[in-house]
């Protein structure tokens, strides 16, 4: 019986040195039947080069180039490779992490036709991959997925999730406009929609931290402003799907989110020097923060004192 081909999806920019311990990591997967993708963001290093020489070695190492029609960003480049896989099973993996040699052995064989995604766990290292810590993972605690991830109970990085890909085909996969917080938003969105899921309470993958390189999006040398409010138009997506798909989460996540999506946007805010911009910025997003108002457990004494200290912050800073 052959084994299912498998999509290993990875976007990748000026990674000439990192991204060659991710590929070793996977040419030494004990599941053999994979295929690789990388699409390149517009490495301006030998990231190219380094990747060629692997597919040399080994044909199921694939470089592409993201399409110049295609905005740019790892999102654009997750979405392209997602267009080009042919495995039955899709993971999409980071271009510095680490994966264990079973990380898909371990995966495809718990897969049944009623499972779309199984799900494991990681741990995170320090860029260097000398220091290492456990993942939060809570997930059997009589509160649902969506609940326990939107409250961070249980951490889940991009490659955390094995799709089948089928279950994927004609829904929106991950959004291009966002550079903070992407896999989150995808996941958010994929676990309101409820699929059928195994959870795998093992460590398959190392996740390197965010602070080693500014190429890194999650770098905290690399933050900006609209980073800032990416991650605020997450915390919001946790409140408008819970409500939109009549999630059961109860009093506690509406009260704990609402404040965290505020506090993310008063950091973009505050972010911002020109005092017409952080006006601008609070147009833009006036409605979504109005929505975060509407949410349950906000009060109106809340409300208003958050109002008073965003007017304080565009006029003031």
């Amino acid at each position: 019986m052959s084994k299912p081909l498998i999509s290993i999806i990875i976007p990748v920019f000026n990674r000439e040195t990192i991204v060659k311990a991710t590929l070793d990591s996977i040419l030494n997967q004990t599941y053999q039947n994979w295929e690789c993708l990388l699409v390149d963001d517009g490495s301006t290093d030998h990231t190219e080069q380094t990747i060629l020489n692997y597919s040399k070695k080994d044909n199921r190492i694939q470089f592409y180039k993201r399409p110049e029609h295609l905005i740019k960003g790892a999102n654009s480049c997750r979405n392209y490779g997602f267009t080009i896989a042919s495995g039955e099973y899709v993971n999409w993996f980071d271009s510095d992490d680490i994966m264990t040699p079973v990380f898909l052995d371990e995966k495809v064989k718990v897969f049944t036709e009623k499972i779309d995604a199984v799900i494991h766990r990681n741990n995170y290292a320090d860029y260097e991959l000398k220091h290492f810590r456990d993942s939060k993972f809570e997930y059997d605690n009589g509160n649902n997925l969506f609940y326990n991830y939107a409250m961070e109970h249980i951490e889940i990085q991009t490659c955390g999730f094995m799709w089948r890909r089928i279950y994927l085909e004609g829904k929106p996969l991950f959004d291009e406009r966002i550079m903070r917080y992407q896999d989150n938003e995808f996941h958010i969105r994929m676990l309101a929609l409820k699929p059928e899921l195994k959870i795998l309470d093992k460590v398959l993958a190392t996740i390197r931290s965010g602070d080693g390189h500014d190429s890194q999006i999650s770098s905290k040398t690399n933050i900006t402003k609209q980073k800032l409010y990416d991650v605020f138009y997450y915390r919001y997506q946790c409140l408008k799907l819970a409500k939109d798909y009549n999630i059961s989460v109860g009093k506690t996540f509406y009260k704990t989110i609402a404040k965290k999506t505020l506090w993310a946007f008063y950091a973009g805010l505050r972010f911002e020097e020109k005092i017409a911009k952080r006006l601008s910025d609070f147009s833009k997003y006036y409605l979504k923060i109005q929505y975060v108002y509407s949410s349950p457990q906000i009060t109106i004494s809340e409300a208003l004192k958050s109002q008073f200290y965003i007017l304080k912050t565009i006029a003031f800073r």
